[in-house]
């Protein structure tokens, strides 16, 4: 004898009911790429036109975390105003925050970016 899963009645009733709290949490639900700080969500693109270091602290004197070279785009999280820098004749106060991986996020000279610090928020 064979035997046909079938749902009638009843059983169709649950699994309508099944389905519809399914979808329901399903759209409820988001990511965890969607779930981040306020730094995160304003994570702005900059693209590297001179190479330069990436410093712990918003100066020259910060330690040297990495670097980011031409050609390169990042992601960056704010601006801040730190010590001087100067690269390719031009000095600059202002320091761009990269958004890294890792515990701590460096800073670069805006004076290595295309645009600078454009359309990115204070730290």
């Amino acid at each position: 004898m064979r035997v046909r899963g079938r749902l009638t009645g009843a059983g169709l009733g649950i699994a309508a009911v099944a389905m519809v709290g399914l979808s329901a949490t399903a759209a409820s639900a988001q990511p965890a790429d969607s779930i981040g700080t306020k730094a995160e969500a304003a994570n702005v693109p900059v693209h590297v036109t001179t190479d330069a270091y990436i410093r712990s602290v918003p100066a020259i004197t910060g330690a040297v975390w990495g670097n980011v070279q031409f050609g390169e785009d990042w992601g960056a999280l704010c601006y801040t105003e730190g010590g001087n820098a100067s690269l390719g004749g031009r000095t600059s106060n202002i320091w761009v925050q990269l958004d890294q991986t890792g515990p701590s996020n460096g800073y670069v000279t805006e004076l290595a970016l295309q645009n600078g610090h454009a359309g990115m928020g204070h730290c």
